[in-house]
C-alpha cells in the first residue's frame, strides 16, 4: 500500500515531466523522452527501487560528467547474429536501447540475436529490455553489471562482485508475457535505498556494515548478501557475459563508477531469440497461456488467495496504476519539485492529487 501523503500522478504528466528534467539537464529530447519511459515503467510495474526515484541520481551524475550527454555509440563488433558497441558512456537507457534494438533485428534475420555493450551506465531495470524482445514475439534476456562490487561470496565479508540483475521475458497469446526480473543479492540495492527513504528497517539477511556486521539500517548497509551460493554462481557469470566477454574488467577489478564524476563503466548483454525460427509462434503462445493458465490454477497454500507466474503482479499493478496514476513517495516528490524549480521547468498539477488510492 503506498503511503496516505503520496502523491498520485497521472502517467502521461509523470512521464512528460521527468523528460523536461532530462531535457533541461542537456539530454536530447528523444533520449530524455526515452529515459522517462523506461523510468515510469518501472514505477507503473510497482518496481519503484528502479523507477522515477533514480532521477535525481541520474540527474547529477549528468551535471558533474559521470554521464556523457551526447555519446557517439559505435559499433566495434558485428555479425549476422550479433553486435558489440561501445557506448561512449552515455546514459544507460539510450545505449540499451540501441542495443536491444540491433539483437532483435539480428533475431529477424537469423533467428537468434545477441548484443553487448562496454561503456555504458545504470539502464534501470532490466525486464524493460526483455520485454523490448517479447513485446514483437520474442523471448528476451537482459543483464548488466554494476559499477563496482557491492555483494560479498557466501560467508564472505568484503565486496567480491556486483549485484546484478537478469532478465527474462516470454511472450505468451492471450496472457501478458512471463517476466523474471531479479538481483542476485536476497535483495537490489534500490530497495534498501527505497526503505531509507520511507525511514523503515530492512529484514535481517539483506546486508551487511562496512565491517561485515548483519544490520537492519538501510542507511548502514555497504554490502549486500547474496541470494545463497546459487544467486552468487549467477552474480558471476553476469558478470563475465557483461564484462570480460565484452572485452572489460570483472566489476572486483574495476576502480572507481561510483562517485558522481566519474564513468560508470557498465557492460550490458541482451539476447532475443525469434519464437518463429524454432516453432510456430501461435502454437508457442497458445502453450505458454496453457501453462500460464494451469500454475495459476494451483492450489495457494493456506493464508494466500492465489499463485502468481512470474511478473503477473507487475503486470497487474501497472493495470491498476495505469487507470489510477502513480503514487510517489512525498520526499521523492519534493525532490523532484525542488529539481524542477532549479532547472526552470514546470512541475504538472493538472490531475496531481495527494489521496492515494488502493493498489
Amino acid at each position: 500500500m503506498p503511503d496516505v501523503l503520496d502523491a498520485i500522478v497521472p502517467v502521461d504528466a509523470l512521464t512528460s515531466f521527468t523528460a523536461d528534467l532530462f531535457v533541461a539537464s542537456g539530454l536530447a529530447y528523444g533520449d530524455a523522452l526515452l529515459t522517462a519511459s523506461t523510468l515510469v515503467e518501472a514505477d507503473l510495474r510497482g518496481v519503484i527501487s528502479h523507477g522515477t526515484r533514480l532521477v535525481p541520481g541520474y540527474l547529477r551524475r549528468m551535471r558533474d560528467g559521470g554521464v556523457n550527454v551526447q555519446p557517439s555509440i559505435r559499433v566495434l563488433r558485428e555479425g549476422p547474429a550479433f553486435i558489440q558497441l561501445d557506448g561512449d558512456n552515455g546514459l544507460g537507457q539510450v545505449v540499451a536501447h540501441r542495443a536491444m534494438q540491433h539483437a532483435i533485428a539480428c533475431a529477424r534475420r537469423v533467428g537468434v540475436g545477441l548484443a553487448g555493450v562496454v561503456n555504458s551506465n545504470h539502464f534501470g531495470a532490466a525486464a524493460y529490455w526483455a520485454m523490448m524482445a517479447s513485446s514483437v514475439g520474442m523471448i528476451g534476456f537482459a543483464t548488466t553489471n554494476t559499477a563496482s562490487a557491492t555483494m560479498v561470496a557466501p560467508n564472505g565479508a568484503e565486496a567480491a562482485v556486483g549485484n546484478n540483475p537478469l532478465s527474462f521475458a516470454v511472450p505468451a497469446g492471450a496472457e501478458p508475457p512471463i517476466v523474471l526480473d531479479m538481483a542476485c543479492g536476497v535483495a537490489a540495492a534500490g530497495k534498501i535505498g527505497v526503505a531509507a527513504m520511507k525511514g523503515e528497517p530492512i529484514p535481517l539477511g539483506w546486508g551487511l556494515t562496512a565491517d561485515g556486521e548483519p544490520t537492519t539500517d538501510p542507511n548502514a548497509v555497504n554490502l549486500i548478501l547474496p541470494l545463497g551460493p546459487k544467486g552468487f554462481g549467477l552474480a558471476v557469470i553476469t558478470d563475465i557475459l557483461a564484462g570480460p566477454l565484452q572485452g572489460d574488467l570483472a566489476t572486483v577489478r574495476k576502480v572507481g563508477g561510483r562517485a558522481s564524476n566519474q564513468p560508470g563503466r557498465c557492460g550490458h548483454f541482451f539476447l532475443a531469440i525469434d519464437v518463429g525460427a524454432l516453432t510456430d509462434p501461435k502454437t508457442f503462445g497458445a502453450e505458454i497461456d496453457a501453462q500460464i493458465r494451469a500454475v495459476r490454477a494451483t492450489r495457494p497454500r493456506i493464508g494466500f488467495d492465489r499463485v502468481y507466474l512470474p511478473g503477473e503482479i507487475e503486470w497487474l499493478q501497472s493495470q491498476e496504476r495505469r487507470r489510477g496514476g502513480v503514487p510517489i513517495h512525498p520526499d521523492q516528490w519534493r525532490s523532484l519539485v525542488s529539481i524542477a524549480r532549479e532547472l526552470g521547468v514546470t512541475v504538472p498539477s493538472r490531475g496531481v492529487s495527494s489521496e492515494s488510492p488502493a493498489t
